[in-house]
């Protein structure tokens, strides 16, 4: 089995959160929402990897607050192979652009942190929120 060490980001602007959409049906967590992120790249920081996701899948810019922690999961693949994904997360601030779905990415939207739709996460992304309490 694979692992696999992803890095992604809890961007907020005021009171909304924003998500992506990856293709239909296609691993990993298909079908669900997803926090912006991707795999970190040889000789690059972990900072400089998730803002380089967030700019090839949002086309925003963001400022990063801090490290949320981190996490791990199994989950097949897009080609279907089990593999351990290692989170690194980090609650940054939206800066600038128009966040428009790009690369892997099919659609993005801007949440309320009172309207979550929590049925819509994977599964890392439920156990992410109930730690920081924006659902129980």
């Amino acid at each position: 089995m694979k692992t696999r060490v992803i890095v992604s980001a809890v961007i907020e602007d005021g009171h909304k959160l924003l998500f992506a959409k990856k293709k239909e049906n296609v691993g990993p967590y298909p079908n669900t929402w997803h926090l912006i992120g991707g795999g970190i790249e040889e000789e690059e920081s972990l900072e400089e990897s998730i803002k380089r996701e967030v700019r090839e899948e949002a086309n925003i810019e963001i400022e990063i607050i801090e490290s949320v922690g981190f996490d791990d999961d199994f989950e097949p693949d897009k080609k279907g192979e089990l593999t351990h994904y290692i989170f690194l997360v980090y609650k940054a601030k939206y800066i600038s652009g128009e966040a428009k779905a790009d690369d892997d990415v099919v659609e993005l939207r801007w949440f309320s942190k009172k309207t979550l739709p929590v049925k819509m996460f994977n599964r890392p992304s439920l156990k992410l929120f109930k730690r920081m309490g924006y659902i129980s």
